[in-house]
């Protein structure tokens, strides 16, 4: 009988101290990051900020004409790079990404036949709206982040926001990936390597033409650098304008942190 009375009161027991348990299992879960809610929203202000590019260059790129020279006898005219590659570049230079061509450091005003809306858009203040447009589709992300996950504190908010930066990592380098662009044609080669204005320097057009100057041996390749990509485009900026959209959540709560720590 001891023993089943034992029994039935450590039964009693357990069953108390459940209860008591479940929070501390709560505030484990709520502590991790909410990864899931930041790729969703990361990922739409990604493709909304890329299809804000990819409007303003494919305008851009209806009032430009292409390079064009005579080789030889005949008339040379060259093909624009295609609306969805150079506003993948435009994307990328707004987070200030560097560009190489043929490993050879170089710029996005180098490249021609581009009209890259961030390199010189369609209309009056378009680069300005571009750049406020990305980075303000970072901060409003976080700041969705923080929201929809009703942070606890600042430094939870800012965690929080800075989620969103996992989208922005695999679009960076999917661009700097596939969004290269082989130059194939002599008027071109040449504006790339030796334009007046530009230029490429390291490289001269005879590494890439026969002697005679008027056809290709080898293509020139143009594309963004890869690490400044990932470097830029993918973490610090995604990240700390995350961070800063999540803690606008908390703004109050932070802003009388700061005071605190400077008196």
């Amino acid at each position: 009988m001891a023993d089943d009375s034992q029994l039935e009161y450590d039964d009693e027991r357990q069953v108390e101290e459940q209860p008591a348990q479940r929070p501390a299992a709560g505030q484990g879960t709520a502590s991790e990051l909410p990864i899931k809610e930041g790729a969703v929203f990361g990922a739409i202000a990604v493709i909304a900020t890329y299809l804000a590019h990819l409007f303003l260059t494919a305008v851009s790129t209806a009032q430009s004409s292409p390079e064009a020279a005579t080789i030889g006898e005949d008339l040379v005219v060259t093909e624009m790079v295609a609306s969805w590659k150079a506003a993948g570049w435009s994307y990328l230079s707004a987070f200030g990404t560097g560009f190489e061509v043929d490993g050879e450091a170089a710029t996005l005003g180098d490249a021609p036949n581009q009209a890259a809306a961030f390199a010189g858009g369609p209309f009056f203040l378009s680069e300005l709206l571009l750049f406020l447009a990305t980075v303000g589709g970072i901060v409003a992300a976080g700041y969705a982040v923080a929201r929809y996950t009703d942070a606890d504190d600042a430094a939870d908010a800012a965690k929080a926001g800075a989620t969103v930066a996992v989208p922005y990592l695999a679009f960076a380098a999917l661009v700097a990936l596939v969004m290269t662009h082989s130059f194939s044609e002599v008027p071109t080669v040449i504006e790339l390597v030796e334009g007046e204005g530009s230029g490429v320097l390291g490289l001269s057009a005879g590494e890439f033409l026969n002697d005679a100057g008027d056809q290709v041996t080898s293509n020139v390749e143009f594309a963004p650098s890869t690490s400044d990509a990932i470097l830029y485009a993918g973490l610090v900026v995604p990240v700390v304008l995350g961070a800063l959209g999540g803690v606008l959540t908390k703004r109050r709560e932070a802003l009388e942190t700061v005071m605190a720590k400077v008196q």
